[in-house]
């Protein structure tokens, strides 16, 4: 049993109002500075002195977010509280041996352990991933706390998780703590946290059952006063600082590029649960960037095929990103996005991004798209940028075919040929998949691109990219790379098939 510790964490009025809310299912939405980690640690602390011996999820998108982002975070809020690894509990392993009690329901199956927080006390949080609908199965939960809440998918949620939380014991009756559910999140940036941010009016109308909390970081009297300045002169944008420090939601984009982009439709999440789930969790107690490059590579992807050239698309400049996809049968898979901006340079973005993530793909065949621009002589060489990221590669091992020939296409056929293939109307066309935990400033990107009326037809609105406050990452750079492939590699098959349509749409209306 953990031994209680003196040791005294100042909670704020905020905190407070959401730690002693009575109802059973509490949302959070908060700002960074607010204190989340403080509530995670605080009530992963109550289900753990309250229910004793019991099994509660603690869920996350994917299970690399919880092995990075999650994992590190509770365990940084446990210590508030004066409960530390290795000694009040262990990860990713059994404390039978340390003495530890066993939980009402150990568990089993091929994870074993691998997967479980252990406390002393016998209760154990089970690492729940939404993207493995076998994850939370056979689970029989006392309880659910979940962070970065706005990610989950609420099917998934529901399907894999709130059906689990269930189980009951007589020694918990009437125990506060019983069937909790606790979601943390920030404000969403994209589309698909909007079922979190609605939770704000189920609790309006069942206020007996649920809790929602809007928080910022104003609401911390603990911080410097200067801090805020400070975080607002560091941040990328107004609307960034907004919504990461005051909790601001944006605005949706209205007249967007990419009119028929939709979350439920486009965006998927697709990890291998085998090659995650059997790395050592007791070793992502913080974000150390060495172990998330060595871990967190392409072997976690479970929508690559290995054995099959990539697409890379560069978008390049003061700012540089390059896109990743493949082609699947149907589908047109975009696997990951990155980028660098100055003072990093192109050649930065792959030796410290993409050689590292792609070291285990078997075939290192590349066709390099980007901008017409790449394929001029640069000042002072004899060779393009293209040639020159050739070369860079070529030294790796990839062999890279130049496939960016000619101009580049007008924004309006990009508008057509996107929101048609988006609206899957065409059967001659793939359908566009997104993986979501690999692209996340590309979708922002892609869901923020603005549409503007010109002469010359439908544009994008660039004016993101000549702001510079504005962060690149969420301008118009990512979608651009995003483009290339796609309309160099089905405008015309779109076109003649358009234009088919016509023709034969005029001959039967004679």
């Amino acid at each position: 049993m953990i031994q209680p510790k003196k040791k005294i964490v100042s909670l704020h009025l905020s905190q407070l109002v959401f730690d002693l809310a009575p109802q059973p299912k509490k949302y959070l939405e908060a700002g960074r500075g607010w204190g989340k980690s403080t509530i995670l640690g605080k009530k992963m602390r109550d289900f753990v002195t309250n229910l004793p011996r019991a099994t509660i999820a603690l869920v996350g998108v994917t299970y690399s977010q919880i092995l990075s982002k999650t994992l590190p975070s509770t365990i940084e809020g446990l210590e508030m509280f004066g409960i530390y690894q290795d000694v009040d509990f262990v990860v990713g392993r059994c404390g039978k041996r340390f003495g530890y009690k066993m939980p009402f329901q150990p568990p089993s199956g091929p994870m074993g352990w691998n997967n479980i927080i252990h406390f002393s006390n016998g209760t154990i949080f089970q690492l729940v991933s939404l993207d493995n609908p076998n994850s939370g199965r056979g689970l029989n939960s006392y309880g659910i706390l979940a962070d970065e809440a706005a990610l989950l998918d609420e099917t998934k949620l529901y399907n894999n998780v709130q059906t689990t939380n269930r189980a009951k014991k007589a020694e918990f009756k009437n125990n506060p703590m019983l069937g909790a559910e606790i979601y943390v999140s920030s404000t969403p940036v994209t589309k698909k946290g909007k079922w979190f941010v609605d939770k704000e009016e189920i609790a309006k109308k069942h206020p007996d059952k649920y809790f929602f909390l809007k928080g910022s970081a104003l609401n911390n009297p603990y911080l410097r006063k200067e801090w805020f300045e400070e975080a607002r002169l560091n941040a990328p944008s107004q609307l960034i600082y907004e919504a990461e420090i005051l909790n601001i939601r944006p605005k949706e984009i209205t007249d967007g590029f990419y009119a028929n982009l939709n979350p439920d439709k486009h965006y998927y999440t697709d990890y291998s649960a085998s090659y995650l789930e059997g790395l050592d969790a007791s070793k992502f107690k913080n974000s150390n960037q060495d172990v998330m490059r060595e871990h967190f590579n392409s072997n976690q992807d479970n929508d690559i095929n290995p054995n099959e050239p990539l697409i890379v698309s560069l978008d390049f400049g003061v700012f540089n990103s390059l896109v990743v996809s493949q082609t699947h049968d149907d589908e047109y898979r975009v696997l990951k996005s990155m980028w660098v901006k100055s003072p990093k340079l192109l050649d930065d973005l792959f030796i410290e991004q993409f050689i590292p993530y792609y070291r285990p793909h078997q075939d290192k065949t590349i066709y390099l798209y980007g901008g017409h621009d790449g394929n001029n002589r640069l000042p002072n060489s004899s060779k393009t940028l293209f040639e020159q990221v050739r070369e860079l590669l070529t030294q790796h091992g990839w062999t890279v075919i130049i496939m960016s020939k000619g101009s580049a296409a007008t924004h309006y056929d990009k508008y057509l040929l996107f929101n048609a293939m988006l609206k899957e109307n065409q059967p001659n066309l793939p359908k566009i998949r997104i993986n979501e935990g690999n692209n996340p400033d590309l979708i922002i990107a892609l869901e923020r691109t603005e549409a503007k009326e010109s002469n010359a037809g439908v544009e994008k609105n660039k004016k993101d990219e000549r702001n510079s406050s504005f962060p690149q990452q969420h301008a118009t750079h990512l979608p651009d790379a995003f483009d290339i492939p796609i309309i160099t590699m089905y405008n015309d098959r779109f076109k003649g098939a358009t234009s088919f349509a016509n023709e034969y749409t005029i001959g039967v209306s004679r």
